[in-house]
């Protein structure tokens, strides 16, 4: 009988001391699963790539392209330059036409013989950023007008509108511009008192400093 109680005892005190071993082994398990799943943290941060900047645009940009005048009656064609200054929204604008007469079938024009207008504009960019711009135009300036009867001077009142592609150069600032120019005589000879006004189109490159 003590030997058997003996022998009891000796099982009880092995299996206690199994136990905390079981315990550390199963712990040792439950740590090794818990970090499997999980990546190791980068030992430097991972660069992001910035958008790239958009290209500045010149202050000064000058324009050279085809015109044409007219009054209704026809289109008499030319040449115009003109020079905007200003980056921004808002800008300035100084520029200048030689035109052709314009020929009529329905009567003479009172701009037959020839025109030539220089004019200085306060200009709106509604669109500064991307490629394209839709630009307004108010300003004023002078006019000399042949009908191919009488000449003479007239100051004038002109309004713009145009729409410019700028082309997506880093190093450019090179655009295409298409647009029409009215304009409202104001005082005048008495050689050209009678002329309503008239209007020109034209299109233009234009290349910035």
């Amino acid at each position: 009988m003590r030997t058997m109680l003996g022998m009891v005892a000796a099982a009880a005190v092995a299996a206690a001391g199994l136990l905390p071993a079981a315990a550390s082994a199963q712990d040792r398990a439950v740590v090794q699963v818990a970090r499997g799943p999980y990546a190791e943290p980068p030992d430097r941060p991972v660069p992001v790539n910035d958008p790239p900047a958009e290209a500045e645009r010149s202050v000064l940009r000058l324009h050279l392209g085809p015109m044409a005048a007219t009054t209704g009656r026809g289109l008499g064609p030319g040449l115009g330059v003109a020079a905007d200054f200003g980056s921004g929204t808002l800008g300035f604008r100084l520029a200048a036409a030689w035109l052709h007469g314009e020929p009529s079938t329905v009567g003479p024009s009172p701009i037959g013989g020839s025109l030539a207008q220089y004019t200085g504009e306060l200009t709106l960019d509604f669109a500064k950023r991307g490629p394209l711009h839709p630009v307004l135009g108010i300003g004023f300036g002078y006019a000399r007008v042949d009908s191919g009867v009488a000449a003479g001077g007239l100051g004038v009142g002109t309004a713009r509108a145009a729409l410019e592609y700028a082309l997506l150069f880093d190093d450019a600032d090179i655009r295409f511009s298409a647009g029409v120019l009215g304009a409202l005589p104001g005082p005048a000879d008495s050689s050209v008192a009678d002329l309503r006004g008239w209007a020109l189109l034209g299109a233009t490159i234009g290349v910035g400093f």
